[in-house]
């Protein structure tokens, strides 16, 4: 279903994320593994929250990654309030998955915040993923 679809930039990170998320009236995690190509070998919705936020913890979004045998991941997750700004608590994880990703020897691409009428942030253009894509 998803073959040929690089996840090479944030624009193809936007129309691979949005159709799952974008008009969620709660918060939804969904994780991309993905190959060498950097094409999804999987994706899956790892929690879903509130109306404003969800519990995620990198050991979670890790166990797809790893039994699928993705060398890298995204990650997504929408805010149904339209505001892209990024928390705390998402600045938090993304740094901590970062870490996680690292010693498990999978490479975080980026972490998507979606919100509405095709408003996106990467935390990777944010500055918030320190490792080299």
């Amino acid at each position: 279903m998803y073959a040929e679809r690089r996840c090479n930039s944030p624009q193809a990170l936007y129309n691979l994320f949005a159709p799952f998320i974008e008009t969620k009236d709660k918060e939804y995690l969904i994780m991309a593994g993905l190959n060498q190509k950097v094409e999804p070998t999987i994706i899956q919705t790892v929690h879903i929250g509130t109306v404003n936020q969800s519990l995620a913890f990198p050991r979670d979004i890790l166990k797809a990654a790893l039994l699928s045998n993705s060398l890298s991941i995204c990650i997504a997750h929408n805010h149904p309030s339209g505001d892209i700004t990024a928390s705390l608590a998402d600045i938090q994880l993304t740094i901590c998955l970062e870490k996680a990703c690292k010693l498990m020897q999978i490479k975080l691409q980026d972490h998507f915040i979606i919100g509405s009428s095709g408003n996106y942030l990467s935390m990777r253009a944010e500055g918030h993923i320190k490792e080299a894509n």
